[in-house]
Order: C-alpha cells, then sequence, then structure tokens
C-alpha cells in the first residue's frame, strides 16, 4: 500500500460531500497528502467537467466542484449499492424468492434510449438472457427510471416475475445464479481488495479509542510522512472496495455459497474504514463507504 498512488480522478471524486460539493482547496490539499501535483488533478477536473459529471464555481483554491444532476445520479446509485450490500451483510435483505425478466426492443431511430436500458441493466447488475432481455433477483424498475427516464420505461421495458426458472444447465435458483453470475468472477474482483487490506493491515495496527487523532495538512507541503501513508492507505482500500462493488451484481446471499468470502472481506473494509476515520476524523472522503450510523462530517 505504501507504493499505491491513486488516479487524479479518484482523488477528486473522494472529496464530494452528501450534498455533491467539494471544495478545491481540500481536493488539493488530499491530492498533496497523496504524493499528487496540482497539474494532474487540474486535467482530471476538466475531463470530467467536459464528461458532464461536474462543474466548478469560482478558481483557484477558493473555488469548489459541484456533481450535476448525472454526477449526483451516479452518486446515488453508488450510495444505494454500498447500503444494499451493507445490509445484505447484515441479514437485513432477504430475497423474496422473485425473478424479475425485464425485455425491451427498441427501433434503431431511438437508440440512444436502448443503449441506455442496456448500461443500466448491466450496472445494476442484471444478466443478459438474449438480446433486450435480463434478468435479476432484484426489483430494478425505481432504479431503471432514476438512471434512463420514466419516458424510456414506459415506452419500452417489459417486466416480469416468476418464482420458478430452469433452462440449460440450471434447474434451481442456486445453479441459476451460478450460470449467470459465475461466483469466480465475483472472487476475483474482490482479490485486491483482500490485497489492500492484508497490505494496510501489515503496515499498520488498527487503531483504537485510546489513540490520538491524527491531523491531515491543510496547506500544500505540510503532510508528514505519517499522514502521507494514512491518506495513501485510505484512498488505495476506498478505490479496491469500490471497484470490487462494480462488478460484484450483489445476489441475495441465498444465491451464494456459505461462506461467502466477499462478504468477509466487506466486514474487514467496513472496520478498517472505521479505524482510518478514529485516527483521523478529519479526512473526508467516500463518506458514502462508512458504515451505518457513522457520524457524518
Amino acid at each position: 500500500m505504501s507504493e499505491y498512488q491513486p488516479a487524479p480522478r479518484t482523488v477528486v471524486e473522494a472529496c464530494f460531500d452528501p450534498q455533491g460539493t467539494a471544495s478545491l482547496a481540500y481536493v488539493y490539499d488530499l491530492a498533496a497528502a497523496a504524493g499528487l501535483a496540482d497539474q494532474p488533478v487540474r486535467l482530471a477536473i476538466r475531463r470530467l467537467e467536459a464528461a458532464g459529471v461536474l462543474r466548478q464555481e469560482g478558481r483557484g483554491r477558493k473555488g469548489r466542484l459541484l456533481l450535476t444532476d448525472a454526477g449526483r445520479l451516479r452518486s446515488d446509485t453508488d450510495v444505494r449499492l454500498v447500503r444494499l450490500a451493507y445490509a445484505q451483510d447484515a441479514g437485513l435483505a432477504p430475497w423474496d424468492g422473485l425473478w424479475r425478466l425485464h425485455t425491451f426492443s427498441v427501433p434503431e431511430q431511438h437508440r440512444p434510449e436502448r443503449d441506455a436500458l442496456r448500461t443500466a441493466l448491466t450496472r445494476l447488475g442484471a444478466a443478459p438472457l438474449a438480446p433486450g432481455a435480463y434478468l435479476s433477483p432484484h426489483d430494478l424498475l425505481a432504479e431503471l427510471v432514476d438512471e434512463t427516464s420514466e419516458s424510456t420505461v414506459g415506452s419500452y421495458l417489459i417486466t416480469a416475475e416468476a418464482t420458478r426458472l430452469t433452462g440449460p444447465g440450471f434447474t434451481d435458483p442456486a445453479s441459476v445464479a451460478e450460470r449467470l453470475w459465475p461466483a469466480a468472477d465475483t472472487l476475483a474482483a474482490y482479490r485486491p481488495l483482500a490485497e489492500a487490506l492484508a497490505e494496510a493491515l501489515a503496515a499498520e495496527p488498527v487503531a483504537t479509542d485510546h489513540d490520538s487523532p491524527e491531523p491531515i495538512g491543510t496547506d500544500h507541503g505540510s503532510t508528514d510522512h505519517g499522514s502521507t501513508a494514512l491518506v495513501a492507505t485510505a484512498l488505495g482500500l476506498a478505490d479496491a472496495f469500490g471497484r470490487a462493488l462494480e462488478h460484484d451484481p450483489l445476489l441475495p446471499p441465498e444465491l451464494r455459497p456459505v461462506p461467502w468470502p466477499p462478504a468477509r472481506l466487506r466486514h474487514d473494509f467496513r472496520e478498517r474504514w472505521a479505524a482510518i476515520r478514529r485516527r483521523a476524523p478529519d479526512l473526508s472522503l467516500f463518506r458514502a463507504f462508512d458504515p451505518p450510523g457513522a457520524e457524518k462530517a
């Protein structure tokens, strides 16, 4: 973890608060603490702005970044996925036993809407069964409206629910899950998180309630080696955790083997993340990853 240097985009995305704003002073301070110069961070901001993810108000360290509607939508979806994962791990999101089939046929002249549906379903963890047909154990209708539009969903999407699903190679829920969402793919997505957690634990013991908080420098060049290492550890863990969730369909636990290693890794991540919060309470980044009930800054 000591050799980890985050991508400038990761630093920028880490700094937004729950309201979708980020102080440029904090962005540059965090980047400096992670060993990044200002110029690549500015370039990352310009690219995110050009992509429609954020907009900048003001210039220099007195300015701020604001998520656009598209940026907030993606952020809100990320928050929902994190909360679902935590709820599943706590046994608070049992499966209702229903499979949801989502199908659509969109004319070529409306290809952007077709692409939007396909992208949204994939991002939400649905598995393709055939062209224009996707399956999920979750009710995705509200999320699909948010990710596309009410008009797109209302005009093209057909949904159905079933308690029994069979096909070539699968005859029960567990075999359906393994056929469409292979466990090996999800386990591979969590491997970098396992490595990041092992490196973080080996480099530094978990803080206790008696440890003194460690300040993170607020001026360029003011961070010491300890705080720089802590920022790198936090960003590395967050990056690995976020990437794991991106590739995890978050199937209900009833559809996965027991024990399920990703659940344990998420538990270990939450413990380590809470320890970082205790050690550096002023290090405000990726607040969506805070365990439920954690105090928000």
